[in-house]
């Protein structure tokens, strides 16, 4: 085979593994399309939906595709986040729960859903949201910061200087009169840092039905899940363990005027004396100012021992806390 008739067949070859070359009689093509070599052995321009020498996409790897003409992700995501380099779709905050980013120095962060009380589920419910240092809130003060949560599923509250002992009360309905006022605290809470803290939404018909005045002491609930004690940076409301059988202890005895929600978590049972399938309890205990916080803890239930955390209650004011296995 002389010379000139090998480069006809490299030619060739070329023009059907679609690589565009240029001679003297091949047409130009332009944008959209790509010269391939016909039956008859012409060279003619056919549209194409990528240009390879321009736009390079590994559709053999499944995370790409061709959309006019366009290498595009394959990957969709979800409102409330965003792609990262690595084509995974992590949360932005938009069109969900916010979440905190990186405090100011010396500040910190708190952020997390707000459920209904009755059921565990989302709160629906617009809802003003206040933030106290715990300590400062006996006294009738300690507010922080405050926010109306317009759909009443979430809140935040970014860059806040940290109580001095660490204590904080995330407080929803506070000044609504259809709400009544609902805490949720956490301990430990430091500058730099950043923590979730789920808290509880209660409707004033919701607590008139309880059968359990609230407006002279308040009240202190706590319910009792066998879930695994959250991470304290964590306390997320996702527990699905109730715990039933479980006595309610106030400072090493059995709380004195404890009473227990019937299964529903519709009402206060006056007969019951531990707690039902719903696994919650409810007792009347101030704290006057200067006083100290109870120690509160639980006894039965099939766990040995339970967390202790400290708590309390004011008149009007309802605090809830959720024990787990754990000391």
């Amino acid at each position: 085979m002389n010379r000139r008739l090998s480069i006809v067949f490299g030619l060739i070859a070329a023009a059907s593994l679609g690589i565009s070359l240029t001679s003297c009689n091949a047409p130009s093509c332009g944008p959209g399309t790509v010269q391939m070599q016909q039956k008859n052995g012409e060279l003619k321009c056919v549209p194409t939906d990528i240009q390879a020498q321009t736009t390079p996409c590994d559709t053999d790897g499944g995370n790409v595709v061709i959309v006019g003409g366009k290498c595009v992700s394959a990957i969709q995501c979800d409102p409330g986040t965003t792609m990262d380099v690595n084509g995974i779709c992590v949360g932005t905050g938009g069109g969900g729960m916010p979440t905190c980013s990186t405090p100011a120095t010396g500040k910190a962060c708190v952020y997390g859903n707000i459920l209904n009380f009755k059921d565990n589920m989302p709160n629906t419910t617009p809802v003003h949201v206040e933030l106290y240092d715990a300590l400062g809130f006996l006294s009738g003060g300690g507010l922080i910061a405050s926010t109306d949560s317009t759909d009443g599923k979430n809140y935040i509250f970014r860059d806040f200087s940290p109580p001095q002992f660490g204590i904080i009360i995330v407080m929803t309905g506070h000044t609504m009169a259809n709400m009544t006022e609902a805490g949720t605290g956490a301990l430990n809470i430091s500058g730099n840092g950043q923590y979730r803290v789920d808290a509880y939404a209660i409707p004033k018909a919701d607590s008139d039905a309880w059968g359990f005045d609230i407006s002279t002491g308040g009240a202190q609930i706590a319910k009792y899940y066998k879930d695994p004690k959250p991470q304290p940076t964590q306390l997320i409301a996702n527990e699905t363990m109730a715990a039933s059988g479980v006595t309610m202890i106030k400072d090493g005895a059995p709380a004195a005027g404890a009473k227990y929600f019937n299964d529903a978590l519709t009402a206060v049972d006056g007969s019951l004396t531990m707690t039902s399938t719903s696994g919650v309890a409810i007792v009347a205990s101030p704290i006057q100012m200067g006083g100290m916080f109870p120690t509160f803890t639980g006894s039965g239930g099939g766990v040995s021992p339970w967390e202790s955390i400290q708590g309390g209650s004011a008149a009007n004011i309802v605090i809830i806390t959720r024990f787990h296995p754990g000391p």
